[in-house]
C-alpha cells in the first residue's frame, strides 16, 4: 500500500481550501475571495497557463486535444457496447479545467433538466431555483432577456462566423418545421440557430481567465497552481485539510472553516477513495483504511453519446478546403487577427439542432451539432477531400457507468467504465438519430452541398447494420458527470447543500454532484454549481 512515504516539507493554513480550480473551483476561489475576512487557497495540479494562445483562440481547443497539452489523458476500459474501444476522454490539467480546453459549446440544457434533478432528491435545485446563478455568471451578447445575465464574468454568444454549411444545416431544419432559435439558453425551444459559445470579442472566456485572474492580486487570495491532490486529511469525522504533492516533497494544506472538493467527475470520485470515502469492501481491497462508507462514490457515471454523420461535398468554404490549400491556414489566420472572425472563432461546433427524433417524445430527445469539417480523430485533422459533418448526441442517456480505483497510487489512472449503449434505449435511440440525419441531410439546402454520406455510408441500410457501425464509430461528447450525485437518498454521497454525508468540513461542488446529465452541454451547469457553492459558504449554509 503507498501511503504518504514522502515526508511534509511544509505546512499551511487557510480558512477555505479549494481543491481544484477548474470550471467550478475558479469561481468558488473568486467569489470567497471577494470578502477580505476570507482567507482562500485554491490548490490545482496542472499549470496556470494565464496567456497560453491556443486556449484563448476558440479553434485551438482541436490542437490542444491532439497535442494532449493540459490533458489527464484519461481512457476508458474496453467498452463492451463499443466493440471493446477503449474511448480517450480528455480533461482539462490546467487553471480552468475542462471549461480552459473544451470546445466552447455553451449551453445550459433545458429548463426541465434541472426540475428533474430536483424531482430525483436534490431538492433546491430546480430551474426557478437555479436561475438566478446561471444569470449571475454570464454576461449575454443579445437581446436582454429575463432568462439571460448581462454583467456576468462570463461571457456567451452566437458563432461570429456561420459557414455557407451551417446556414444550409439551420434552413434544412426550417424545412422540416422547427423553428429558428433565437436564444438556446433563453425559454426552452426545440429547433436550430447558431451555436453560442463561451467567447469575448472572439476569445474564449472561461473561469480561469474571468473569475481567477481579475482575482489573482487579492490579499487573501492564494493560488497555488502545479500541486497534484494526494488525499484528504481528517481529524475524526472531520475534513481538515489534504496533502499535495510538490518536487520537494508534501505540502499539507488545512482549512479553518471548510474544504470544497472541485476535482470533476473523475478527480473527485478518485480523490474521495483515496481518502477512505466510497465503498468498504473496494477501498478494503485496495488497502486504504475506511474513514466513511459511502458506496454511492464513483457510481451514476453518465455521458453523451454521439455518433457523426460525415459528408463529402461540394467546394462550400469548409475548414477541409483551407486546411488542404497552400495559404489556407494563412488566410485563416489573418483573418482572425484582423477581426477576431472566421473559422479560427469557431469551437467544436458553428450550429445547433434540438430534435424529437422518438415518436411521442415530450421534448427534443437528440441534440445536433454542425462541425464546418470532417475528421476521423483530431490527431490527424482534417480530410483532404471538401467535408463537414454534423454530429447526432443523446440527450438524456439510461446508460450508467462507473469510477473505481486501479490501486491505492494516487497516480494511477483510475478505472472508467462508461457502459455506453448498455441500455435498450440508448441502442434505439442512437439508430433512429441516424435515419433522422438522413432526413435532415436529404432537405434541399443540405441536399444541394453534400456529395455522398461517408459515414455510416449508404450501405448501412438496417437497423443491424446502423447499430453495428455506431459502436464501431461513436463516441463521446467529453460530458462526463454524477459520479458524486447530491440528493437526499442514503445512497446520494452529497446533500442539497453540497455537504458530503458522514463527515464534516467537506463539500463537492463539480459536474460530479449532477444528479442526471444536462440534455445537451454541462459547462453552464458546472459553472452554476460553483456560483450555487459560493452562496452556500458564504452564507454559512
Amino acid at each position: 500500500m503507498l501511503r504518504d512515504c514522502e515526508s511534509v516539507v511544509a505546512t499551511y493554513a487557510t480558512d477555505v481550501l479549494v481543491l481544484g480550480a477548474g470550471s467550478a473551483g475558479c469561481v468558488i476561489a473568486a467569489r470567497l475571495s471577494e470578502d477580505p475576512g476570507t482567507q482562500v487557497a485554491v490548490i490545482e495540479a496542472g499549470p496556470a497557463a494565464w496567456r497560453e494562445p491556443w486556449i484563448r483562440i476558440p479553434a485551438g481547443f482541436a490542437r490542444l486535444y491532439a497535442s494532449g497539452k493540459y490533458d489527464w489523458r484519461f481512457h476508458t476500459e474496453a467498452e463492451p457496447g463499443l466493440d471493446g474501444r477503449s474511448i480517450h476522454w480528455p480533461r482539462g490539467k490546467v487553471v480552468g479545467g475542462s471549461g480552459a480546453v473544451n470546445g466552447l459549446v455553451f449551453l445550459r440544457g433545458s429548463p426541465r433538466d434541472y426540475d428533474r434533478w430536483a424531482q430525483s432528491g436534490a431538492r433546491g435545485w430546480a430551474y426557478d431555483d437555479v436561475l438566478p446563478f446561471f444569470k449571475r455568471m454570464e454576461s449575454w451578447d443579445g437581446p436582454p432577456s429575463e432568462e439571460r445575465g448581462q454583467d456576468g464574468p462570463i461571457h456567451a454568444a452566437e458563432a461570429r462566423h456561420v459557414s455557407t454549411g451551417a446556414q444550409a444545416f439551420i434552413e434544412s431544419a426550417l424545412a422540416m418545421g422547427y423553428k429558428r432559435v433565437t436564444d438556446f439558453n433563453g425559454a426552452w425551444h426545440e429547433g436550430a440557430g447558431p451555436m453560442q459559445m463561451n467567447v469575448r470579442k472572439g476569445v474564449r472566456s472561461h473561469s480561469g481567465d474571468m473569475y481567477l485572474w481579475p482575482a489573482r492580486n487579492r490579499a487573501n487570495l492564494k493560488i497555488m497552481p502545479d500541486r497534484p491532490i494526494r488525499r484528504l486529511l481528517f481529524d475524526g469525522p472531520r475534513c481538515v485539510g489534504a496533502l499535495v504533492k510538490r518536487p520537494a516533497g508534501l505540502e499539507r494544506w488545512e482549512a479553518r472553516r471548510e474544504v470544497v472538493l472541485s476535482a470533476g467527475a473523475i478527480g473527485t470520485p478518485q480523490i474521495l477513495m483515496l481518502s477512505g470515502i466510497g465503498d468498504g469492501a473496494h477501498l478494503q481491497a485496495m488497502g486504504i483504511p475506511v474513514q466513511h462508507h459511502s458506496p454511492g462514490v464513483g457510481q451514476n457515471l453518465q455521458d453523451h453519446f454521439l455518433q457523426r454523420m460525415r459528408y463529402r461535398t461540394k467546394p462550400c468554404g469548409t475548414v477541409n478546403e483551407l486546411w488542404n490549400h497552400p495559404l489556407g491556414k494563412l488566410r485563416m489566420a489573418a483573418r482572425y487577427a484582423y477581426d477576431r472572425r472566421g473559422p479560427m472563432s469557431i469551437g467544436a461546433a458553428e450550429a445547433n439542432f434540438f430534435a424529437r427524433v422518438l415518436p411521442g417524445a415530450e421534448e427534443p430527445d437528440m441534440q445536433y451539432l454542425f462541425v464546418n469539417f470532417t475528421v476521423t480523430t483530431y490527431d490527424v485533422g482534417p480530410d483532404a477531400h471538401p467535408g463537414f459533418m454534423f454530429s447526432g448526441s443523446i440527450c438524456r442517456p439510461e446508460s450508467r457507468g462507473t469510477i473505481t480505483l486501479r490501486s491505492p497510487d494516487p497516480d494511477a489512472k483510475p478505472v472508467i467504465r462508461a457502459n455506453y449503449l448498455e441500455a435498450a434505449y440508448d441502442q434505439h435511440l442512437m439508430v433512429e438519430a441516424v435515419k433522422y440525419a438522413r432526413r435532415i441531410a436529404a432537405q434541399v439546402p443540405l441536399a444541394a452541398l453534400i456529395e455522398e454520406e461517408l459515414t455510416p455510408g449508404p450501405r448501412a441500410t438496417s437497423d443491424e447494420d446502423i447499430l453495428a457501425h455506431i459502436r464501431r464509430d461513436g463516441g463521446t461528447v467529453y460530458h462526463p458527470c454524477g459520479t458524486a450525485r447530491m440528493g437526499e437518498d442514503d445512497f446520494a454521497p452529497v446533500d442539497p447543500q453540497l455537504r458530503l454525508k458522514g463527515v464534516t468540513g467537506l463539500r463537492v461542488a463539480d459536474a460530479s454532484v449532477m444528479p442526471l446529465v444536462p440534455s445537451s452541454n454541462i459547462q453552464p451547469a458546472a459553472l452554476m454549481i460553483g456560483e450555487r457553492a459560493a452562496a452556500f459558504l458564504r452564507a454559512g449554509a
